[in-house]
Protein backbone atom coordinates (compact mmCIF):
# COMPACT_ATOMS: atom_id res chain seq x y z
CA UNK A 1 0.00 0.00 0.00
CA UNK A 2 1.44 3.38 -1.00
CA UNK A 3 1.26 6.67 0.80
CA UNK A 4 -1.78 8.88 0.26
CA UNK A 5 -1.49 12.40 -1.03
CA UNK A 6 -1.73 15.11 1.61
CA UNK A 7 -3.17 18.56 1.00
CA UNK A 8 -1.57 21.47 2.83
CA UNK A 9 -2.29 25.18 3.03
CA UNK A 10 -1.36 28.25 5.06
CA UNK A 11 -4.75 29.03 6.59
CA UNK A 12 -3.66 32.26 8.31
CA UNK A 13 -0.57 33.89 6.73
CA UNK A 14 2.15 35.36 8.93
CA UNK A 15 1.09 38.76 10.26
CA UNK A 16 1.19 40.82 13.44
CA UNK A 17 -2.28 40.69 15.00
CA UNK A 18 -3.77 42.74 17.84
CA UNK A 19 -6.31 41.47 20.38
CA UNK A 20 -9.22 39.74 18.66
CA UNK A 21 -10.41 36.60 16.94
CA UNK A 22 -9.06 35.62 13.53
CA UNK A 23 -10.68 32.91 11.41
CA UNK A 24 -9.46 31.40 8.15
CA UNK A 25 -11.63 30.48 5.23
CA UNK A 26 -12.39 26.82 4.58
CA UNK A 27 -9.20 24.88 3.89
CA UNK A 28 -10.68 21.60 2.63
CA UNK A 29 -12.92 20.94 -0.33
CA UNK A 30 -16.19 19.15 0.30
CA UNK A 31 -15.56 15.57 1.34
CA UNK A 32 -11.77 15.94 1.47
CA UNK A 33 -11.07 16.17 5.18
CA UNK A 34 -10.40 13.17 7.45
CA UNK A 35 -7.25 13.68 9.53
CA UNK A 36 -5.95 17.21 10.06
CA UNK A 37 -2.67 18.48 11.50
CA UNK A 38 -2.69 22.11 12.70
CA UNK A 39 0.69 23.83 12.96
CA UNK A 40 1.08 27.28 14.54
CA UNK A 41 4.36 29.20 14.29
CA UNK A 42 4.66 32.35 16.44
CA UNK A 43 7.71 34.56 15.81
CA UNK A 44 6.97 37.45 18.20
CA UNK A 45 4.62 38.46 20.99
CA UNK A 46 4.67 41.89 22.64
CA UNK A 47 2.45 43.79 25.05
CA UNK A 48 1.49 42.85 28.59
CA UNK A 49 0.78 39.11 28.96
CA UNK A 50 0.13 38.43 25.27
CA UNK A 51 -1.45 35.04 24.52
CA UNK A 52 -2.41 33.06 21.44
CA UNK A 53 -4.93 30.24 21.26
CA UNK A 54 -5.80 28.35 18.07
CA UNK A 55 -7.98 25.38 17.17
CA UNK A 56 -9.93 23.77 14.35
CA UNK A 57 -13.60 24.00 13.45
CA UNK A 58 -15.53 21.79 11.04
CA UNK A 59 -18.67 22.18 8.95
CA UNK A 60 -20.88 20.00 6.80
CA UNK A 61 -22.06 22.90 4.64
CA UNK A 62 -19.38 25.61 4.92
CA UNK A 63 -21.80 27.89 6.78
CA UNK A 64 -22.43 26.40 10.23
CA UNK A 65 -19.23 25.68 12.18
CA UNK A 66 -18.53 23.65 15.34
CA UNK A 67 -15.35 23.15 17.34
CA UNK A 68 -13.34 19.99 16.70
CA UNK A 69 -12.89 18.38 20.16
CA UNK A 70 -9.26 18.15 21.26
CA UNK A 71 -7.94 20.33 18.41
CA UNK A 72 -6.76 23.29 20.51
CA UNK A 73 -3.05 24.04 20.77
CA UNK A 74 -1.32 24.56 24.10
CA UNK A 75 -1.54 28.33 24.57
CA UNK A 76 1.44 30.37 23.35
CA UNK A 77 2.62 33.36 25.41
CA UNK A 78 5.69 34.14 23.29
CA UNK A 79 7.61 32.94 20.27
CA UNK A 80 7.35 29.21 19.66
CA UNK A 81 5.61 26.42 17.78
CA UNK A 82 2.62 24.22 18.48
CA UNK A 83 1.25 21.23 16.57
CA UNK A 84 -1.98 19.35 17.20
CA UNK A 85 -3.66 16.47 15.37
CA UNK A 86 -7.41 15.95 15.05
CA UNK A 87 -9.77 13.61 13.26
CA UNK A 88 -12.68 15.39 11.60
CA UNK A 89 -15.98 13.99 10.41
CA UNK A 90 -17.38 16.82 8.29
CA UNK A 91 -16.52 18.12 4.83
CA UNK A 92 -14.93 21.50 5.62
CA UNK A 93 -12.23 22.59 8.07
CA UNK A 94 -10.99 26.02 9.18
CA UNK A 95 -8.66 27.55 11.76
CA UNK A 96 -9.86 29.90 14.48
CA UNK A 97 -7.41 31.83 16.66
CA UNK A 98 -7.61 34.35 19.46
CA UNK A 99 -5.03 36.92 20.52
CA UNK A 100 -5.47 38.33 24.03
CA UNK A 101 -3.61 40.40 26.60
CA UNK A 102 -3.12 44.10 27.27
CA UNK A 103 -2.26 45.84 23.97
CA UNK A 104 -0.86 42.63 22.48
CA UNK A 105 0.79 42.23 19.12
CA UNK A 106 1.36 38.61 18.18
CA UNK A 107 3.02 37.64 14.90
CA UNK A 108 2.07 34.13 13.81
CA UNK A 109 0.87 31.91 11.00
CA UNK A 110 -1.28 28.80 11.04
CA UNK A 111 -1.02 25.98 8.52
CA UNK A 112 -2.99 22.79 8.06
CA UNK A 113 -2.18 19.42 6.55
CA UNK A 114 -5.14 17.29 5.51
CA UNK A 115 -5.17 13.58 4.81
CA UNK A 116 -8.25 12.76 2.78
CA UNK A 117 -10.65 9.96 3.62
Amino acid sequence: MGLRNVTADVALPSAARAAGTYISGPVAAAGAAADVLLSVHCTAATGTTPTLDASLEESADGATWTAVPGSGIVQLAGAGNRVVYAAVSKSYVRVTSTVAGTTPSVTYRAAVWIRPE
